[in-house]
């Protein structure tokens, strides 16, 4: 066997070392997934202006899974095996690029719920607080204009 082949299969051999993150980022998903449906739980017997709080906080955990999840099957597809799900539009990745773009576009939400959970607690006191928080809502219409394909 040549010192060349030697390496390549041990490069070959190397990439399997990718599944210990993998699991780590999927267990991780589980537990956001798991925690964003207790906030849901919690509060649905709640009034309307309890319960509002703890949904967008439940929108932020699954975004959270959602990140795991996308990163964990996104390493899984570039380093293991491709998958065979039906879910490829969202799944497909063919290169770090890809899986840094899918992974932009869910941050930028996770930012989005995260400002809308700081209005939700908004007290303005003057004219230049309403002005900022016009410009926050106009940047982040920006954002969201600016990932889209």
């Amino acid at each position: 066997m040549s010192p060349r082949l030697r390496w390549e299969t041990l490069a070959h051999l190397a990439r399997w070392s990718m599944l210990l993150p993998v699991a780590g980022l999927l267990l991780g998903a589980l537990y956001f997934a798991y925690h964003a449906l207790k906030e849901v739980l919690l509060a649905l017997p709640l009034g309307l202006e309890a319960a509002l709080p703890r949904m967008v906080g439940a929108v932020d955990l699954a975004l959270l899974a959602a990140v795991f999840l996308l990163f964990g099957l996104g390493l899984f597809e570039l380093f293991l095996r491709k998958l065979d799900l039906p879910l490829e539009n969202v799944l497909a990745v063919e290169s770090l690029s890809d899986l840094k773009e899918k992974l932009g576009q869910v941050v930028v939400m996770i930012l989005v719920v995260k400002f809308f959970e700081k209005a939700l607690v908004f007290k303005p006191q003057e004219a230049l607080d309403f002005l900022l928080f016009a410009a926050g809502v106009a940047l982040l219409a920006l954002a969201l204009w600016l990932t889209r394909k």
